[in-house]
Protein backbone atom coordinates (compact mmCIF):
# COMPACT_ATOMS: atom_id res chain seq x y z
CA UNK A 1 0.00 0.00 0.00
CA UNK A 2 2.80 2.37 0.91
CA UNK A 3 4.62 1.50 -2.32
CA UNK A 4 1.49 2.33 -4.36
CA UNK A 5 1.08 5.69 -2.61
CA UNK A 6 4.73 6.43 -3.20
CA UNK A 7 4.44 5.54 -6.89
CA UNK A 8 1.37 7.75 -7.30
CA UNK A 9 3.11 10.60 -5.52
CA UNK A 10 6.20 10.20 -7.70
CA UNK A 11 4.10 10.06 -10.88
CA UNK A 12 2.63 13.48 -10.07
CA UNK A 13 6.08 15.07 -9.57
CA UNK A 14 8.49 16.36 -12.18
CA UNK A 15 11.86 14.70 -12.80
CA UNK A 16 13.80 17.15 -10.61
CA UNK A 17 11.24 17.02 -7.77
CA UNK A 18 11.24 13.23 -7.93
CA UNK A 19 15.04 13.17 -7.73
CA UNK A 20 15.13 15.53 -4.71
CA UNK A 21 12.30 13.61 -2.94
CA UNK A 22 14.08 10.25 -3.40
CA UNK A 23 17.33 11.84 -2.21
CA UNK A 24 15.57 13.10 0.95
CA UNK A 25 14.10 9.63 1.61
CA UNK A 26 17.51 8.03 1.15
CA UNK A 27 19.14 10.54 3.54
CA UNK A 28 16.44 9.92 6.15
CA UNK A 29 17.00 6.16 5.86
CA UNK A 30 20.76 6.62 6.20
CA UNK A 31 20.29 8.87 9.26
CA UNK A 32 18.04 6.27 10.88
CA UNK A 33 20.56 3.47 10.23
CA UNK A 34 23.35 5.66 11.56
CA UNK A 35 21.44 6.33 14.82
CA UNK A 36 20.75 2.63 15.18
CA UNK A 37 24.45 1.79 14.70
CA UNK A 38 25.47 4.45 17.23
CA UNK A 39 23.05 3.02 19.82
CA UNK A 40 24.40 -0.48 19.21
CA UNK A 41 28.03 0.70 19.49
CA UNK A 42 27.27 2.56 22.76
CA UNK A 43 25.60 -0.54 24.20
CA UNK A 44 28.58 -2.75 23.24
CA UNK A 45 31.07 -0.22 24.64
CA UNK A 46 29.20 -0.05 27.96
CA UNK A 47 29.07 -3.84 28.14
CA UNK A 48 32.79 -4.09 27.37
CA UNK A 49 33.64 -1.50 30.05
CA UNK A 50 31.61 -3.35 32.67
CA UNK A 51 33.29 -6.66 31.76
CA UNK A 52 36.73 -5.05 31.99
CA UNK A 53 35.92 -3.59 35.44
CA UNK A 54 34.71 -6.98 36.72
CA UNK A 55 37.80 -8.74 35.35
CA UNK A 56 40.12 -6.16 36.92
CA UNK A 57 38.37 -6.51 40.29
CA UNK A 58 38.61 -10.31 40.24
CA UNK A 59 42.24 -10.16 39.19
CA UNK A 60 43.03 -7.76 42.06
CA UNK A 61 41.30 -10.03 44.60
CA UNK A 62 43.24 -13.09 43.36
CA UNK A 63 46.54 -11.24 43.46
CA UNK A 64 45.85 -9.94 46.98
CA UNK A 65 45.06 -13.42 48.36
CA UNK A 66 48.07 -14.94 46.63
CA UNK A 67 50.31 -12.12 47.90
CA UNK A 68 49.19 -12.69 51.54
CA UNK A 69 49.96 -16.42 51.36
CA UNK A 70 53.33 -15.86 49.72
CA UNK A 71 54.23 -13.12 52.23
CA UNK A 72 53.54 -15.40 55.20
CA UNK A 73 55.62 -18.26 53.77
CA UNK A 74 58.42 -15.97 52.70
CA UNK A 75 58.67 -14.21 56.07
CA UNK A 76 59.41 -17.48 57.89
CA UNK A 77 62.01 -18.45 55.31
CA UNK A 78 63.65 -15.03 55.50
CA UNK A 79 64.03 -15.24 59.28
CA UNK A 80 66.02 -18.46 58.95
CA UNK A 81 68.07 -17.00 56.10
CA UNK A 82 68.92 -13.90 58.17
CA UNK A 83 70.42 -16.02 60.96
CA UNK A 84 72.60 -17.97 58.50
CA UNK A 85 73.63 -14.80 56.67
CA UNK A 86 74.61 -13.00 59.92
CA UNK A 87 77.08 -15.81 60.78
CA UNK A 88 78.58 -15.81 57.28
CA UNK A 89 78.78 -11.98 57.36
CA UNK A 90 80.88 -12.05 60.54
CA UNK A 91 83.29 -14.56 58.98
CA UNK A 92 83.58 -12.42 55.86
CA UNK A 93 84.26 -9.30 57.96
CA UNK A 94 87.15 -11.02 59.78
CA UNK A 95 88.68 -12.12 56.47
CA UNK A 96 88.33 -8.63 54.98
CA UNK A 97 90.09 -7.07 58.01
CA UNK A 98 93.08 -9.39 57.53
CA UNK A 99 93.21 -8.48 53.82
CA UNK A 100 93.08 -4.72 54.62
CA UNK A 101 96.03 -5.03 57.05
CA UNK A 102 98.16 -6.85 54.48
CA UNK A 103 97.26 -4.26 51.81
CA UNK A 104 98.23 -1.38 54.13
CA UNK A 105 101.68 -2.93 54.61
CA UNK A 106 102.06 -3.26 50.82
CA UNK A 107 101.07 0.40 50.39
CA UNK A 108 103.77 1.57 52.85
CA UNK A 109 106.45 -0.41 50.99
CA UNK A 110 105.26 0.98 47.65
CA UNK A 111 105.37 4.55 49.04
CA UNK A 112 109.05 4.11 50.04
CA UNK A 113 109.91 2.77 46.56
CA UNK A 114 108.04 5.71 44.97
CA UNK A 115 110.08 8.28 46.97
CA UNK A 116 113.37 6.65 45.88
CA UNK A 117 112.29 6.63 42.21
CA UNK A 118 111.14 10.26 42.46
CA UNK A 119 114.52 11.49 43.77
CA UNK A 120 116.39 9.71 40.97
CA UNK A 121 113.94 11.10 38.39
CA UNK A 122 114.44 14.68 39.64
CA UNK A 123 118.24 14.33 39.41
CA UNK A 124 117.91 13.14 35.79
CA UNK A 125 115.57 16.07 34.97
CA UNK A 126 118.11 18.62 36.37
CA UNK A 127 120.94 17.18 34.27
CA UNK A 128 118.74 17.29 31.12
CA UNK A 129 117.78 20.93 31.80
CA UNK A 130 121.48 21.96 32.08
CA UNK A 131 122.31 20.19 28.83
CA UNK A 132 119.36 21.84 27.03
CA UNK A 133 120.27 25.35 28.24
CA UNK A 134 123.89 24.92 26.97
CA UNK A 135 122.59 23.75 23.58
CA UNK A 136 120.16 26.72 23.33
CA UNK A 137 122.99 29.25 24.03
CA UNK A 138 125.15 27.73 21.28
CA UNK A 139 122.24 27.84 18.81
CA UNK A 140 121.55 31.51 19.66
CA UNK A 141 125.17 32.48 18.96
CA UNK A 142 125.11 30.61 15.64
CA UNK A 143 121.81 32.31 14.70
CA UNK A 144 123.21 35.79 15.42
CA UNK A 145 126.31 35.21 13.27
CA UNK A 146 124.20 33.96 10.31
CA UNK A 147 121.81 36.91 10.73
CA UNK A 148 124.69 39.44 10.51
CA UNK A 149 126.00 37.76 7.34
CA UNK A 150 122.55 37.90 5.72
CA UNK A 151 122.17 41.59 6.60
CA UNK A 152 125.50 42.42 4.97
CA UNK A 153 124.52 40.55 1.77
CA UNK A 154 121.14 42.33 1.75
CA UNK A 155 122.74 45.78 1.98
CA UNK A 156 125.13 45.10 -0.91
CA UNK A 157 122.33 43.79 -3.15
CA UNK A 158 120.13 46.76 -2.20
CA UNK A 159 122.84 49.27 -3.24
CA UNK A 160 123.33 47.51 -6.59
CA UNK A 161 119.57 47.48 -7.31
CA UNK A 162 119.22 51.17 -6.43
CA UNK A 163 122.08 52.12 -8.81
CA UNK A 164 120.59 50.05 -11.61
CA UNK A 165 117.14 51.58 -11.04
CA UNK A 166 118.50 55.16 -11.22
CA UNK A 167 120.33 54.43 -14.46
CA UNK A 168 117.24 52.90 -16.09
CA UNK A 169 115.06 55.86 -15.02
CA UNK A 170 117.48 58.33 -16.64
CA UNK A 171 117.46 56.34 -19.89
CA UNK A 172 113.64 56.25 -19.92
CA UNK A 173 113.41 60.03 -19.38
CA UNK A 174 115.78 60.67 -22.34
CA UNK A 175 113.73 58.37 -24.58
CA UNK A 176 110.41 60.04 -23.65
CA UNK A 177 111.89 63.54 -24.32
CA UNK A 178 113.14 62.51 -27.78
CA UNK A 179 109.75 60.98 -28.67
CA UNK A 180 107.88 64.15 -27.61
CA UNK A 181 110.14 66.36 -29.80
CA UNK A 182 109.64 64.06 -32.80
CA UNK A 183 105.86 63.96 -32.28
CA UNK A 184 105.61 67.80 -32.12
CA UNK A 185 107.56 68.17 -35.39
CA UNK A 186 105.29 65.69 -37.20
CA UNK A 187 102.18 67.41 -35.84
CA UNK A 188 103.37 70.85 -37.11
CA UNK A 189 104.13 69.47 -40.62
CA UNK A 190 100.72 67.79 -40.84
CA UNK A 191 98.91 70.99 -39.75
CA UNK A 192 100.68 73.14 -42.41
CA UNK A 193 99.87 70.62 -45.13
CA UNK A 194 96.22 70.56 -44.05
CA UNK A 195 95.95 74.40 -44.20
CA UNK A 196 97.36 74.54 -47.73
CA UNK A 197 94.95 71.86 -49.00
CA UNK A 198 92.00 73.59 -47.37
CA UNK A 199 92.85 76.95 -49.09
CA UNK A 200 93.15 75.30 -52.51
CA UNK A 201 89.79 73.53 -52.16
CA UNK A 202 88.06 76.73 -50.97
CA UNK A 203 89.31 78.77 -53.99
CA UNK A 204 88.29 76.07 -56.42
CA UNK A 205 84.76 75.86 -54.95
CA UNK A 206 84.32 79.65 -55.19
CA UNK A 207 85.23 79.67 -58.91
CA UNK A 208 82.86 76.82 -59.72
CA UNK A 209 79.94 78.42 -57.81
CA UNK A 210 80.40 81.77 -59.64
CA UNK A 211 80.39 80.09 -63.08
CA UNK A 212 77.25 78.05 -62.20
CA UNK A 213 75.45 81.14 -60.90
CA UNK A 214 76.01 83.07 -64.22
CA UNK A 215 74.84 80.11 -66.27
CA UNK A 216 71.68 79.56 -64.16
CA UNK A 217 70.71 83.25 -64.33
CA UNK A 218 70.70 83.19 -68.14
CA UNK A 219 68.57 80.04 -68.21
CA UNK A 220 66.16 81.53 -65.64
CA UNK A 221 65.62 84.73 -67.72
CA UNK A 222 64.76 82.69 -70.80
CA UNK A 223 62.30 80.53 -68.88
CA UNK A 224 60.62 83.58 -67.30
CA UNK A 225 59.94 85.08 -70.76
CA UNK A 226 58.42 81.87 -72.01
CA UNK A 227 56.28 81.61 -68.85
CA UNK A 228 54.83 85.13 -69.34
CA UNK A 229 53.87 84.29 -72.94
CA UNK A 230 52.21 81.03 -71.98
CA UNK A 231 50.23 82.63 -69.14
CA UNK A 232 48.82 85.32 -71.46
CA UNK A 233 47.86 82.68 -74.02
CA UNK A 234 46.20 80.59 -71.27
CA UNK A 235 44.17 83.55 -69.95
CA UNK A 236 42.85 84.30 -73.44
CA UNK A 237 41.84 80.70 -74.12
CA UNK A 238 40.25 79.96 -70.66
CA UNK A 239 38.02 83.03 -70.14
CA UNK A 240 34.81 81.16 -71.13
CA UNK A 241 35.75 78.13 -69.08
CA UNK A 242 36.33 80.39 -66.09
CA UNK A 243 32.80 81.76 -66.28
CA UNK A 244 31.31 78.23 -66.47
CA UNK A 245 33.54 77.23 -63.59
CA UNK A 246 32.19 80.06 -61.40
CA UNK A 247 28.60 78.94 -62.09
CA UNK A 248 29.40 75.32 -61.38
CA UNK A 249 31.26 76.37 -58.24
CA UNK A 250 28.18 78.10 -56.83
CA UNK A 251 26.05 75.03 -57.64
CA UNK A 252 28.65 72.79 -56.04
CA UNK A 253 28.62 74.87 -52.85
CA UNK A 254 24.84 74.39 -52.53
CA UNK A 255 25.16 70.64 -53.15
CA UNK A 256 28.01 70.36 -50.68
CA UNK A 257 25.86 71.96 -47.95
CA UNK A 258 23.09 69.44 -48.62
CA UNK A 259 25.54 66.52 -48.66
CA UNK A 260 27.07 67.71 -45.40
CA UNK A 261 23.63 67.73 -43.73
CA UNK A 262 22.84 64.26 -45.03
CA UNK A 263 26.25 62.97 -43.94
CA UNK A 264 25.73 64.31 -40.40
CA UNK A 265 22.37 62.53 -40.26
CA UNK A 266 23.88 59.29 -41.58
CA UNK A 267 26.73 59.56 -39.07
CA UNK A 268 24.27 59.92 -36.18
CA UNK A 269 22.33 56.89 -37.41
CA UNK A 270 25.55 54.84 -37.77
CA UNK A 271 26.65 55.88 -34.25
CA UNK A 272 23.29 54.78 -32.84
CA UNK A 273 23.51 51.46 -34.70
CA UNK A 274 27.07 50.84 -33.50
CA UNK A 275 26.08 51.68 -29.90
CA UNK A 276 23.16 49.26 -30.07
CA UNK A 277 25.37 46.54 -31.56
CA UNK A 278 28.00 47.01 -28.86
CA UNK A 279 25.33 46.87 -26.14
CA UNK A 280 23.90 43.69 -27.66
CA UNK A 281 27.34 42.06 -27.85
CA UNK A 282 28.21 43.03 -24.26
CA UNK A 283 24.85 41.75 -23.02
CA UNK A 284 25.37 38.48 -24.90
CA UNK A 285 28.86 38.05 -23.50
CA UNK A 286 27.69 38.78 -19.96
CA UNK A 287 24.80 36.32 -20.34
CA UNK A 288 27.14 33.61 -21.70
CA UNK A 289 29.63 34.21 -18.88
CA UNK A 290 26.90 34.05 -16.22
CA UNK A 291 25.47 30.84 -17.70
CA UNK A 292 28.93 29.29 -17.88
CA UNK A 293 29.67 30.27 -14.27
CA UNK A 294 26.32 28.82 -13.13
CA UNK A 295 27.04 25.54 -14.96
CA UNK A 296 30.53 25.32 -13.47
CA UNK A 297 29.18 25.99 -9.95
CA UNK A 298 26.51 23.34 -10.43
CA UNK A 299 29.06 20.76 -11.65
CA UNK A 300 31.43 21.61 -8.79
CA UNK A 301 28.63 21.29 -6.19
CA UNK A 302 27.54 17.94 -7.67
CA UNK A 303 31.14 16.64 -7.63
CA UNK A 304 31.62 17.82 -4.05
CA UNK A 305 28.32 16.17 -3.06
CA UNK A 306 29.38 12.85 -4.63
CA UNK A 307 32.77 13.02 -2.90
CA UNK A 308 31.14 13.69 0.48
CA UNK A 309 28.71 10.85 -0.12
CA UNK A 310 31.52 8.42 -0.97
CA UNK A 311 33.54 9.51 2.08
CA UNK A 312 30.48 9.07 4.34
CA UNK A 313 29.75 5.57 3.04
CA UNK A 314 33.42 4.61 3.30
CA UNK A 315 33.70 5.88 6.90
CA UNK A 316 30.45 4.08 7.80
CA UNK A 317 31.79 0.82 6.38
CA UNK A 318 35.09 1.28 8.24
CA UNK A 319 33.30 1.96 11.53
CA UNK A 320 31.08 -1.06 11.01
CA UNK A 321 34.10 -3.27 10.32
CA UNK A 322 35.92 -1.91 13.37
CA UNK A 323 32.84 -2.51 15.55
CA UNK A 324 32.48 -6.10 14.35
CA UNK A 325 36.16 -6.83 14.96
CA UNK A 326 35.92 -5.23 18.41
CA UNK A 327 32.90 -7.35 19.35
CA UNK A 328 34.65 -10.50 18.06
CA UNK A 329 37.81 -9.70 19.99
CA UNK A 330 35.87 -8.84 23.18
CA UNK A 331 33.94 -12.12 23.03
CA UNK A 332 37.15 -14.06 22.43
CA UNK A 333 38.86 -12.20 25.29
CA UNK A 334 35.97 -13.03 27.63
CA UNK A 335 36.21 -16.71 26.73
CA UNK A 336 39.98 -16.77 27.21
CA UNK A 337 39.62 -14.95 30.55
CA UNK A 338 37.09 -17.54 31.72
CA UNK A 339 39.50 -20.33 30.78
CA UNK A 340 42.42 -18.60 32.46
CA UNK A 341 40.30 -18.04 35.56
CA UNK A 342 39.59 -21.78 35.70
CA UNK A 343 43.28 -22.52 35.23
CA UNK A 344 44.22 -20.06 38.00
CA UNK A 345 41.76 -21.68 40.38
CA UNK A 346 43.14 -25.14 39.56
CA UNK A 347 46.71 -23.81 39.98
CA UNK A 348 45.81 -22.34 43.39
CA UNK A 349 44.35 -25.67 44.50
CA UNK A 350 47.40 -27.56 43.21
CA UNK A 351 49.78 -25.09 44.90
CA UNK A 352 48.03 -25.59 48.21
CA UNK A 353 48.29 -29.36 47.78
CA UNK A 354 51.97 -29.17 46.70
CA UNK A 355 52.88 -26.88 49.59
CA UNK A 356 52.24 -29.72 51.99
CA UNK A 357 54.63 -31.97 50.02
CA UNK A 358 57.59 -29.51 49.77
CA UNK A 359 61.01 -30.55 51.18
CA UNK A 360 63.18 -28.46 53.47
CA UNK A 361 65.41 -27.26 50.56
CA UNK A 362 62.39 -26.20 48.52
CA UNK A 363 61.05 -24.27 51.50
CA UNK A 364 64.43 -22.45 51.96
CA UNK A 365 64.81 -21.66 48.20
CA UNK A 366 61.25 -21.59 46.79
CA UNK A 367 62.10 -19.70 43.57
CA UNK A 368 64.57 -22.05 41.91
CA UNK A 369 66.05 -21.38 38.44
CA UNK A 370 64.28 -22.63 35.37
CA UNK A 371 65.73 -25.92 34.09
CA UNK A 372 64.10 -25.79 30.65
CA UNK A 373 66.13 -25.23 27.48
CA UNK A 374 65.31 -22.28 25.13
CA UNK A 375 63.66 -24.64 22.60
CA UNK A 376 61.42 -26.12 25.29
CA UNK A 377 60.47 -22.61 26.49
CA UNK A 378 59.48 -21.61 22.91
CA UNK A 379 57.31 -24.73 22.61
CA UNK A 380 55.59 -23.96 25.93
CA UNK A 381 54.94 -20.33 24.85
CA UNK A 382 53.53 -21.43 21.49
CA UNK A 383 51.29 -23.97 23.20
CA UNK A 384 50.06 -21.27 25.61
CA UNK A 385 49.26 -18.83 22.78
CA UNK A 386 47.58 -21.36 20.46
CA UNK A 387 44.18 -21.64 22.25
CA UNK A 388 43.54 -17.90 22.05
CA UNK A 389 44.33 -17.71 18.32
CA UNK A 390 42.21 -20.82 17.60
CA UNK A 391 39.28 -19.30 19.47
CA UNK A 392 39.60 -16.02 17.52
CA UNK A 393 39.65 -17.97 14.25
CA UNK A 394 36.53 -19.91 15.22
CA UNK A 395 34.69 -16.72 16.20
CA UNK A 396 35.60 -15.05 12.91
CA UNK A 397 34.40 -18.12 10.97
CA UNK A 398 31.07 -18.15 12.87
CA UNK A 399 30.53 -14.48 12.13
Amino acid sequence: MADKKLKKKLAKMTEEERHTYLEQLRLQEEERLKQKEEMLSRYLKDKLAKEEQAAALNRAKLQNQWRVLMRQAKAEDLRKDVQVLSQTFERVIDRKDAIIKSLSRDIEEAEEQYQIALRSHLQNIDSLIDFQSKRIRSLEEEFKSELEALEREFETERQLMLCRHGQEMRELSDITLAMEIRFNERELDAFQEFQSLMDEIKNKNLEETHALRVQREQVLDELWDEFQKETQRYKDSTEDRKMRFEALKKKDEGSSHLIAKQMKRLKKLQDNISDLKSKMSTNAREHDAKMKQIKEDREMILAHFHELKEEMTKSRDDERAKLTTLTMQSNAALKTLEKKKGKCESIMKLSEMCRKLETEDEKVVPFYANSLTPEEEEKVAAHAESPCSEQLAEVSKDN
